[in-house]
């Protein structure tokens, strides 16, 4: 059963059991591991993969349901370097905020609202096995095991660029082709961000929206925690975040006990609300 733990109550056990004539003081053990100094893919490489995408083939979206890998077809004569191409495409896509314009529905939801924060998108030479994840009944078109050709997975862990790729080669082999460690920018990225650096900073604040959804559940509340656009607003959702009085109640006890570590990590506002329920935008006070 749920306790339902007063804005209060949560927050004197958010900041983990701060010792006698301790009132104000943040708790060191709320600071996020530092983010490792970011390092990119070289130039010659990042425009190599770019070039990639552009060759890629022609494909259609089969079969997508919001939290169920998204379904794309190809030709069953698709190579292997095309199925690659392919991949790079749908990455720089996915993270350049395109999915929408290639047919792709919101794939998963956040917080009661469709986003793109985090999906699949499966592979399929051909359309005879390419319904087996959406097959509810009778037998699976091609048997019991998976056949996809190819997939590209992001969002792990909070981080729409922590994304990876694989592939199934015509020789039968199956391939890991990127993960988000090699340190790839899209064009639009490098552009706003040439050094990383933007990108390290939001993961620091990923890493701490992290932490304290570990701390809520492990208090049993019902309190989440997420970093949205933009990626300096930390959004909070709770039942308890329902009316101006509950929600006045928590930003006052929360940015007493956490502003110090807020603003450090570039927090610009805290959006409070409960699930499914229109929330309220707050700015943080921080020193310039």
């Amino acid at each position: 059963m749920r306790k339902h733990l007063q804005p209060a109550t949560f927050l004197a056990t958010l900041a983990l059991l701060c010792v006698a004539g301790c009132k104000t003081a943040p708790t060191p053990s709320a600071t996020p591991t530092a983010t490792p100094k970011p390092t990119l893919m070289d130039a010659t490489a990042r425009t190599s993969s770019i070039a990639k995408a552009t060759q890629h083939p022609a494909f259609k979206v089969l079969l997508q349901k919001t939290d169920v890998p998204t379904i794309l077809v190809v030709a069953e004569d698709t190579t292997d370097d095309q199925l690659t191409s392919l991949l790079w495409y749908l990455r720089i896509q996915t993270r350049d905020g395109k999915l929408k314009a290639l047919g792709i529905h919101p794939t998963t939801v956040t917080f009661g609202t469709p986003s793109y924060s985090t999906g699949e998108l499966n592979i399929y030479r051909g359309t005879r096995c390419a319904s087996e994840m959406y097959t509810t009944s009778g037998p699976d078109p091609c048997g019991p095991s998976i056949h996809k050709s190819a997939a590209y997975h992001w969002g792990e862990g909070g981080d729409p660029r922590a994304d990876s790729a694989s592939i199934k080669r015509q020789s039968g082999s199956d391939d890991i082709l990127f993960t988000n460690a090699d340190g790839f920018q899209t064009d639009a990225e490098a552009r706003t961000d040439p050094t990383g650096t933007l990108h390290k900073a939001a993961r620091a604040r990923i890493q701490y929206a992290t932490t304290q959804n570990a701390k809520a559940t492990k208090q049993h509340t019902d309190f989440r925690f997420a970093v949205t656009e933009p990626d300096t607003q930390l959004r909070i959702v709770s039942y308890q975040l329902a009316t101006d009085e509950g929600r006045t109640s928590f930003l006052k006890q929360f940015l007493t006990l956490e502003q110090d570590h807020l603003c450090p990590l570039a927090f610009t506002s805290l959006q409070l609300g409960a699930l499914g329920a229109p929330a309220t935008t707050y700015p943080i006070p921080c020193n310039p």
